[in-house]
């Protein structure tokens, strides 16, 4: 009798082979189109992220804010990603944020799933996920993708 409970106890433990690993989604990604790298990291209003590095001859104002007063700022440091909370059953998901759009000034719902230590998926949405657009980003390297200076 001893056996067969030892034998249930350790068929209900969870197994730490089953246990998901955690990528830390704070670092450089490149965006998928390779025009711009995003710099992720924790700020007070969740995950963040800000325009770190952008593309010779790329977008350098943001010109199409919905908010007036903001027109004209530098895309350089420019935050597109906000509001991030970690999904209580995934490490390595990401949700309840927001993305803007700086091309088209729209700010889309969002959300994020870290696929390995080197890959993120980005999906922006309107209403629910379904109706939406994702992009992988890749992680890069400071040295490789120099921080960009704002526009004057």
């Amino acid at each position: 009798m001893k056996k067969i409970i030892l034998i249930i106890v350790l068929a209900l433990m969870p197994s730490a082979s089953f246990a998901q690993e955690a990528y830390n989604p704070e670092g450089l990604w490149l965006t998928e189109n390779q025009r711009s790298a995003i710099r992720v990291e924790k700020c007070d209003k969740g995950l963040c992220g800000r325009i770190a590095w952008i593309i010779d001859g790329g977008m350098q104002t943001d010109d199409k804010n919905p908010v007036e007063e903001l027109r004209g700022q530098p895309i350089c440091g420019l935050e597109i990603l906000n509001g991030f909370t970690q999904a209580a059953d995934d490490p390595n998901e990401w949700e309840g944020g927001h993305i803007y759009k700086a091309d088209d000034g729209d700010i889309y719902n969002a959300e994020i799933k870290v696929l390995s230590a080197d890959e993120m998926n980005v999906r922006g949405y309107v209403g629910i996920s379904l109706f939406g657009k994702s992009q992988t980003w890749k992680r890069v390297s400071d040295k490789d993708y120099p921080k960009c200076k704002a526009a004057k």
